[in-house]
């Protein structure tokens, strides 16, 4: 799990969660208890392509109390509209500049002025199940 602070002092949590033999799931939570489960109707779910490690981490950049994702495919928002002391928004990317802005291959691209890349360790912050 990482802790996300944005300008506006909210915190927003990345997680990973890993189900055995399966791929991991990366999720944005408003929870900050290490191992909660993802949450369907307050979470955001990270598309595939974004497991949190090296090759796949997730890049942010923050707008107040806005945490923009910008990934190449769309967040799977929550079920419910919530209260969330922080917003998430979503930000198109191609997979080719994604891949470039990851490094993957020698093509690494140096990140936008304001974008971060987060990796989520694999060793104890994963979340087993």
């Amino acid at each position: 799990m990482i802790a996300l602070r944005l300008p506006s002092g909210a915190t927003a949590y990345l997680r990973r969660q890993a189900y055995s033999g399966k791929p991991a799931e990366v999720y944005i939570s408003h929870d900050g208890d290490f191992c909660a489960p993802y949450d369907s109707p307050h979470d955001y779910k990270l598309p595939q392509v974004i497991q949190g490690g090296v090759d796949s981490p997730v890049l942010v950049s923050f707008e107040q109390n806005t945490l923009v994702v910008h990934a190449p495919n769309q967040l799977q928002q929550p079920t419910q509209a919530g209260t969330n002391s922080v917003g998430v928004a979503f930000q198109q990317l191609t997979l080719d500049a994604y891949r470039a802005y990851v490094g993957v291959g020698n093509s690494g691209v140096a990140l936008p002025k304001g974008w971060i890349r987060v990796e989520i360790p694999f060793e104890h912050n994963t979340c087993a199940l």
